[in-house]
């Protein structure tokens, strides 16, 4: 298990960095140094707003929860401080099984707010880099025994589904994936962020998306909007293109009359 954490300390010198954390060391990381998969999660995500992230690529799976807040950590302009962490784990049903159940976590209401003292206690200001952690503190979040007596395992519902960000979406995604495992798709699997496009989430392939810019409130099928929208595309762009050409012919015809007289 790989895990990476990003927040800042207290003085001005000490702004928003990564760290990769292991139970000997704790290594700055720059953003263009981590790994690809979370590049590629960072990339899809409003980095200024709470997100939640379950990703897959090749042999690894990633859960990436961002802007936690503790309360009362400000830095040295009383501004709030927040933390990232980033979970990267070998592809196997128990590791599905731990990140899914943090995502659940996290999404999940009244679970999310426990989830964050944990990680808040785990990360703290000080030392050489502005803050530090407790490997240990962390690793405890990580147990299967938990998981395993929290989830269960159905086969997932493959279709690719989004929605506005809401309460009662976050609620009803935190209990299918407390319910059923993960489809078996690469890439982005599970986004739920704060301003983000759906044509980001359609292009991304993701199987459940949610964002304050999706303008559907119901879950809404991908794999039928989108020929939808590209068949009112196309007419439109018909349509127009008809216009321009009935046009022409219009002007035309009007100065084959005008040169007969």
């Amino acid at each position: 298990m790989q895990i990476y954490i990003e927040s800042r300390g207290f003085s001005q010198d000490d702004d928003y960095r990564w760290l990769k954390v292991t139970e000997e060391s704790q290594t700055r990381v720059d953003q263009e140094y981590l790994p690809t998969i979370i590049q590629e999660a960072n990339k899809l995500i409003d980095s200024e707003s709470a997100s939640v992230v379950l990703s897959r690529r090749n042999n690894s799976l990633l859960f990436l929860l961002t802007s936690i807040e503790p309360v009362d950590r400000v830095d040295f302009a009383h501004r709030q401080i927040r933390i990232s962490v980033a979970c990267l784990m070998p592809d196997s049903l128990d590791n599905q099984r731990i990140l899914r159940m943090l995502a659940a976590t996290a999404l999940d209401t009244e679970e999310r707010q426990h989830l964050t003292t944990e990680i808040s206690q785990a990360v703290s200001l000080g030392g050489e880099l502005g803050f530090q952690v407790n490997f240990e503190h962390i690793q405890k979040l990580t147990n299967i025994s938990a998981a395993k007596n929290l989830l269960q395992d159905k086969l997932p519902n493959t279709t690719k589904k989004i929605a506005e960000l809401s309460p009662q979406r976050q609620q009803e995604l935190a209990s299918e994936l407390k319910e059923h495992c993960l489809p078996n798709q690469q890439g982005l699997i599970v986004v739920v962020t704060g301003i983000k496009k759906e044509q980001a989430f359609i292009d991304a392939n993701i199987w459940r998306g949610l964002s304050s810019l999706v303008v559907y409130s119901d879950w809404q099928i991908i794999n039928q909007t989108l020929p939808e929208n590209n068949l009112a595309t196309k007419l439109s762009k018909y349509f127009n293109s008809l216009m321009i050409i009935i046009g022409i012919l219009s002007a035309v015809s009007l100065l084959a009359k005008t040169l007969n007289f």
